[in-house]
């Protein structure tokens, strides 16, 4: 819902963002009372009907940021009041015995889930916190300017040198959390370049993430030229193996998302341009080509695509004229 809502304000859509951000709040609101109030359920059933009680803070920076861009471009003040309300919850909550932040307070890091200290790669989003810190709550201002810097050098932490592949969950020395088998470099992870991609797009903060975006790509440089699925790696790069599933067999052993990854590698060419143009254009190439997903398994895919081509069409803005 989330990206649907930042997909609507990148289009120029008031009304399909309208009736988005109404959904939300009519079938997502975590009730009154209950220990993650002032956050959105994570999972709801098409009818509204909530699939858990709890949230996923990577909505919720989507929701944040798309309120106050949209605040921005359409000049209407309260979707950014209803941004700054979120904001406040997300870096204040727990303070009165009142549940979990989702910014853990000594790093500045955003967590996987709040009321665990740990966080996942691909939910540092410094570009976002950039917003926050301009447009949110100015009593958090420098909470986020430093959440913004901290983010880029948490890429480095939990990014291998040579690879450059992340893991899904990430404790905060960067090293792989595994929780139920999210440990390799699997969907969740694929984010984290194209996060990486539009940072540079819009901040342009060069600490070294650069080599992230030039690794993963020629990582993954030889899958261009086949057609065979591709394996699903732990972050040294090696395939993972049968016996180091869970009992249910997670992760798979092939990539279950390939258009999300080839969409969020792609997108890593907004960095690489300016680093090694012959590769970034192989990648550009091959993404013209890419078809949508259809069936059960298109939404991940196919959102990870729209955006990859937002950004690298330029339409994926922070400001308008």
């Amino acid at each position: 819902m989330s990206y649907g809502m930042m997909i609507a304000l990148q289009l120029d859509k008031p009304e399909m963002f309208s009736r988005l951000w109404k959904w939300v709040k009519t079938y997502m609101t975590v009730p009154k009372g209950h220990e993650n109030e002032g956050y959105f359920i994570w999972s709801c059933a098409p009818n509204g009907q909530a699939n858990s009680d709890g949230p996923a803070p990577d909505g919720e920076e989507y929701f944040a940021a798309a309120l106050l861009l949209v605040e921005k471009r359409w000049k209407i003040k309260e979707y950014g009041d209803e941004a700054r309300a979120l904001l406040h919850a997300m870096v204040h909550k727990g303070e009165n015995n009142d549940g979990y932040p989702m910014f853990e307070p000594e790093n500045t890091y955003i967590k996987f889930v709040a009321h665990l200290h740990m966080t996942d790669p691909s939910y540092h989003l410094p570009h976002f916190y950039q917003l926050y810190a301009k447009y949110g709550n100015p009593e958090d201002s420098a909470f986020f300017l430093r959440a913004e810097v901290e983010a880029r050098k948490f890429w480095l932490k939990s990014t291998n040198a040579e690879t450059g592949l992340t893991p899904e969950y990430a404790d905060y020395e960067g090293k792989p959390y595994d929780i139920d088998g999210h440990w390799t470099f699997f969907s969740d992870a694929y984010r984290t370049v194209a996060n990486i991609g539009l940072d540079w797009l819009w901040e342009h903060q060069e600490i070294g993430q650069s080599q992230i975006a030039v690794n993963i790509q020629k990582f993954f440089e030889s899958y261009l030229e086949n057609d065979e699925e591709i394996l699903v790696f732990k972050i040294d790069g090696q395939p993972l193996r049968k016996e180091e599933q869970t009992t249910e067999g997670f992760p798979p052993l092939k990539v279950h998302h390939p258009i999300g990854l080839w969409s969020t590698l792609d997108q890593a060419s907004l960095v690489t341009n300016e680093f090694d143009f012959t590769l970034a254009l192989k990648y550009l190439k091959y993404f013209w080509n890419l078809k949508f997903r259809r069936g059960k398994y298109r939404y991940y895919d196919n959102l990870l695509y729209f955006f990859a081509l937002l950004a690298l069409s330029g339409y994926y803005q922070k400001e308008w004229s």
